[in-house]
């Protein structure tokens, strides 16, 4: 009887740290997977929200890049400018032309005045 009473023991003594080891293993394991758990729905929050923004900014950019004046757009303002400068040579001209004919207004209304006043003095 002692020896099975003895056996006992020693069997219940490696049975106690044995199931505490599977319990911990068991309870840490579960522990540990909830962690990584959270970790990665943590992270895949945060990926989601930046693929949110990374929509958005393509949005955005579509929308910058549709109201951008085409080539053609382009091309035509091009030519409206190339007419402007055009047209405004052409008034320089017509502008120097006005000015010279104020120059010849100017000298005949001077000697107009000089001849009135010329003679205006010698009576």
């Amino acid at each position: 009887m002692t020896l099975d009473l003895d056996l006992a023991v020693k069997a219940l003594g490696l049975a106690i740290p044995l199931g505490g080891i599977i319990y911990t293993w068991f309870a840490t394991r579960q522990k540990d997977v909830d962690e990584a758990f959270t970790a990665i729905g943590k992270r895949l929050d945060t990926g989601s929200k930046r693929m949110d923004q990374h929509d958005l900014d393509l949005m955005s950019l579509q929308q910058t890049v549709a109201s951008m004046p085409a080539k053609e757009d382009m091309h035509r303002l091009e030519l409206t400018m190339s007419n402007i400068g055009g047209e405004i040579k052409a008034i320089g001209a017509h502008m120097g032309a006005q000015r010279d004919v104020m120059r010849r207004l100017e000298n005949v209304v001077t000697r107009h005045e000089d001849h009135l006043i010329s003679g205006s003095g010698n009576k």
